[in-house]
């Protein structure tokens, strides 16, 4: 396993900058209002906040009841950005997985770059979250990787947290109209071929990103305040495993 390396990067908005770095210009949307200044830091507290696991709304997908081959009950696949071939999620048997004797996501995908693939969980609704899952990249030449959403109104608003070994760092996002702005980045070299934790602690406009229980990154953007549906993602042709997705309160 590589030893873990971190260098933070500050994203400033795109309204500074001819395009954003590593952003096409269909991802590159204007900075949202209401981020506050210090915008990419990373959180400040060496131990992470511990959720309320007791709240009613607290729930968690392990997905081992779910039938293989299928994909679970309550969950709807979407893209944008798509062409015409959508990526394949499904129930898998998998050995590696964090709880057995089974992991969702996706098992194909031959999308490009521009194409985002989400897997919704229908009937939740959020604001305020602490969330959590466990993520493992099996394949792709574009990207890798992928992590959760929340406070999803449609496939065309919400926010991502995602890591992607392909270039090895991970950001913080928020999708606006179809528009992907960056939040915050951070490089960080993790295990490939391994499953990795990402957890999103999200209270108000206020949001953390934590891998593996280290705090990486802490950003303030207040564009998508209202609550929405939980989610999965991954972009263009990665394929990606997720187990033990969680969500309580904060």
């Amino acid at each position: 396993m590589r030893a873990l390396r971190l260098s933070l990067v500050v994203i400033l908005p795109c309204s500074w900058l001819v395009a954003c770095g590593g952003e096409s210009s269909g991802q590159t949307a204007q900075a949202a209002q209401g981020r506050a200044p210090g915008a990419g830091k990373a959180p400040e507290s060496k131990t992470p906040p511990q959720p309320d696991n007791t709240a009613p709304r607290a729930r968690t997908w392990t997905f081992d009841d779910a039938v293989v081959g299928q994909v679970p009950a309550g969950f709807r696949l979407t893209e944008a950005g798509g062409t015409g071939t959508p990526a394949k999620w499904a129930v898998v048997a998998d050995s590696s997985a964090p709880t057995q004797p089974h992991a969702f996501g996706i098992v194909e995908s031959r999308n490009t770059k521009k194409t985002y693939n989400l897997a919704i969980i229908e009937g939740t609704s959020y604001a305020d979250v602490d969330l959590q899952v466990m993520v493992k990249a099996t394949s792709g030449v574009l990207n890798q990787g992928g992590g959760p959403i929340w406070r999803v109104k449609d496939e065309l608003n919400y926010y991502i947290a995602r890591w992607d070994p392909v270039e090895d760092n991970a950001y913080l996002y928020v999708v606006q109209a179809g528009n992907r702005t960056a939040l915050a980045k951070v490089d960080i070299e993790l295990d490939h071929d391994a499953w990795h934790a990402l957890r999103v602690v999200a209270e108000g406009s206020h949001i953390e990103l934590y891998i593996d229980d280290k705090p990486l990154l802490s950003v303030d953007d207040s564009a998508l305040p209202e609550p929405g549906m939980l989610g999965l993602w991954t972009k263009s042709d990665a394929a990606t495993l997720f187990d033990d997705l969680s969500v309580a309160m904060p």
